[in-house]
């Protein structure tokens, strides 16, 4: 039982953060020096607790109106890194993606607007229904903008609850997730929001 909900677990919120990006962004030509900036904004496997490793996601990115959140229509995405990392028990399961666009207000309002209208949502995982909610959260002040949602979903037995935080910091657009069952440590998330926009520029 234990190994099936850390792969359950592992699989939810790895889902969430994929459905969340949309398509994956390259590096612009000529201009490689961009995305090895995001690389080292991004949190380190050495910032984790013990005992966590670096993963990558394996989840399935079809869940309704968060589907690429983070790709906003009409926008260009310059540059993206994305980090994901895991307990040694599967969960809880901690994502941070670092996106810049050729307007990142334009983007950051597009983003914030899409995510409030987003209050319930239907996907599927590996052939399970599942359904979603999103609430939000009170958070600290943040970059020069943000917003944050409890999001939870539900299938197969199971509620798989995360924390996402949606930062515009400079010209990046961080997206701060922590998953885990039954529920999120909001301390722990809270720290690793901090560690993330210390780091971003």
């Amino acid at each position: 039982m234990k190994s099936s909900l850390r792969v359950v677990v592992a699989l939810v919120a790895a889902s969430i953060s994929m459905s969340l990006l949309g398509p994956v962004v390259g590096s612009a030509a000529g201009v490689p020096s961009s995305t090895a900036s995001l690389r080292a904004q991004a949190v380190t496997i050495h910032q984790m607790p013990a005992g966590w490793v670096a993963e990558a996601p394996r989840g399935d990115p079809r869940l309704g109106c968060l589907a690429a959140l983070l790709a906003p229509k009409g926008v260009k995405e310059t540059h993206q890194q994305q980090v994901f990392f895991a307990a040694a028990k599967g969960y809880p399961i901690f994502d941070e993606t670092i996106t810049t666009y050729s307007k990142v207000k334009v983007a950051y309002k597009k983003v914030a607007a899409a995510i409030a209208s987003c209050r319930t949502f239907k996907g599927v995982l590996k052939g399970y229904p599942v359904v979603g909610t999103l609430r939000p959260l009170v958070v600290p002040h943040y970059g020069t903008a943000r917003v944050a949602y409890l999001v939870t979903v539900s299938g197969k037995s199971i509620t798989v609850k995360s924390d996402y935080l949606i930062v515009r910091k400079g010209n990046d657009i961080l997206g701060i997730l922590e998953g885990s069952y039954p529920a999120v440590s909001f301390a722990q998330f809270q720290h690793f929001a901090a560690l993330a926009v210390a780091r971003a520029k």
